[in-house]
């Protein structure tokens, strides 16, 4: 996400989330422990429906397909210099969302809104159909020292659809993501309605993502 995620602003710790609290100890303790926190802090999930997502990787060089991203090497391939150029670009139109993960000798990986594929054209590979909607977490009110609180929601949702699905490979591109101030489950638009469903007893919110944003960026 791109408002400010490299800010770090939560709410203070107080004497009822001890940072000496013990690490939970299995998933189902983690879930737990999770949702008790983010009733207790009024954490509420966030979902708009039009912000539909992709998942893509960075192309490479068609001279030579194996050259990996981030060599040491300074010297970029023109589809390399072409997507460094055009994140910038977006970046400064500042977009709702868009995650970039750089790995050495590894192509970036980038989840981005689809109506910005075409700023991109080449650059980006992948399945650029299917679409992905992000459950938002405003994380700002929870105590510093909070940990695995997305995991913890991505986990809940992964069991719950798996229970209510046909095929357990649905769940299969669900994936979270997390920064020092909001977090995001990400997965396919059929799954949720089914995600939605298990995170009733924090009383999801549809349509506040933009709200949220424009605070995370002031």
């Amino acid at each position: 996400m791109t408002p400010n995620s490299y800010s770090h602003s939560r709410g203070p710790s107080s004497s009822s989330d001890p940072p000496s609290t013990p690490p939970p100890s299995d998933i189902a303790e983690l879930k737990t422990r999770t949702f008790a926190l983010l009733k207790k802090r009024h954490v509420v999930p966030l979902v708009d429906r039009t912000l539909h997502l992709v998942q893509c990787a960075g192309s490479s060089s068609p001279s030579n397909p194996t050259t990996p991203y981030l060599e040491d090497s300074c010297t970029l391939s023109p589809l390399e210099t072409h997507l460094y150029l055009r994140l910038v670009q977006v970046l400064l139109h500042r977009p709702r969302f868009l995650s970039v993960t750089l790995v050495p000798n590894e192509s970036p990986s980038v989840l981005l809104e689809r109506s910005l594929l075409p700023t991109f054209g080449p650059s980006l590979l992948g399945d650029k159909e299917g679409i992905l909607i992000p459950i938002i977490l405003d994380l700002r009110t929870l105590p510093l020292e909070s940990t695995g609180i997305v995991c913890g929601v991505a986990g809940k949702l992964v069991e719950d659809i798996a229970n209510c699905a046909s095929d357990s490979l649905e769940c299969a591109e669900l994936s979270y993501l997390s920064t020092a101030r909001a977090g995001a489950v990400v997965l396919p638009e059929e799954n949720l309605d089914k995600a939605l469903e298990a995170l009733r007893p924090l009383r999801s919110i549809e349509n506040g993502v933009s709200e949220l944003f424009d605070e995370l960026a002031a």
